[in-house]
């Protein structure tokens, strides 16, 4: 395919939402000469909307079955008289089933947040190796590599927990286990180091490949810099799950 040809070609951010699964350099390719996103971040949006739709039982199940007795454990809540107690976690779970009925409104939001994020990051990194990108090939990049780290991410986990069942599920975390990840290598892992290692799922690992294979075609960006890079982004990622699964218990 020629330059011209890719220039004036309106289709290419639909065939990159194809073919950043089946063939991510092509895809890369023509996001270095026409940088769009649009069709990637919709197909990613959709998709991640469908799959919180479709989660939130086994996500309400397991929040049933495992909030209550770590808001008794609560030091703030366990000094209370036993019918404030009562009254405290089930204002708390009512506030957090609320929020799970409703995130899906923020799937779009996440989605260009951490664009942006990536973007940044990979915009340091291309100035760190003197690249040839900028920020918004980077932005594009990353909305297009969205469509596997969290668009068919969402779709897999949601096609995993229709075919385990809503009452498989005994906390949050064992949703998100369902994703095959490096928590697999430590069975019984609980607490932050489960948190870490559930971050390190297949699609992520995947998702960080394709942005730095992409930044490297995208933007010129020395290997060591573009890697560096996506790897530092995964292990932001790792930390912040870690962050979470700990403040579960």
């Amino acid at each position: 395919m020629s330059l011209s040809e890719t220039t004036v070609d309106r289709r290419s951010g639909l065939l990159n939402v194809i073919d950043v699964i089946i063939a991510p350099k092509a895809a890369f390719s023509r996001l270095r000469v026409v940088p769009t996103w649009g069709w990637a971040f919709l197909v990613a949006t959709l998709l991640g909307i469908a799959s919180s739709l479709v989660i939130e039982p086994a996500t309400l199940h397991a929040l049933d079955k495992s909030l209550p007795a770590q808001l008794a454990a609560n030091p703030n809540i366990a000094k209370l008289p036993q019918a404030q107690q009562a009254q405290a976690i089930d204002r708390t779970i009512g506030a957090m089933k609320t929020m799970i009925r409703f995130q899906w409104i923020f799937v779009p939001i996440a989605l260009l947040l951490v664009g942006l994020f990536q973007a940044l990051a990979l915009t340091i990194a291309n100035a760190a190796s003197r690249g040839e990108g900028t920020f918004g090939k980077f932005f594009a990049l990353s909305e297009t590599v969205m469509v596997v780290g969290s668009g068919l991410a969402s779709l897999i986990l949601a096609l995993i927990v229709v075919i385990k069942g809503v009452d498989s599920f005994d906390s949050q975390n064992a949703v998100i286990a369902s994703l095959p990840s490096l928590a697999l290598l430590v069975p019984g892992v609980k607490g932050a180091a489960a948190g870490f290692l559930l971050a390190l799922n297949v699609f992520n690992l995947w998702a960080t490949a394709l942005l730095a294979i992409g930044a490297t075609i995208v933007g010129k960006v020395k290997p060591a810099a573009s890697w560096a890079a996506a790897i530092a982004m995964l292990l932001c990622t790792a930390v912040f799950m870690a962050y979470g699964s700990a403040q579960q218990g």
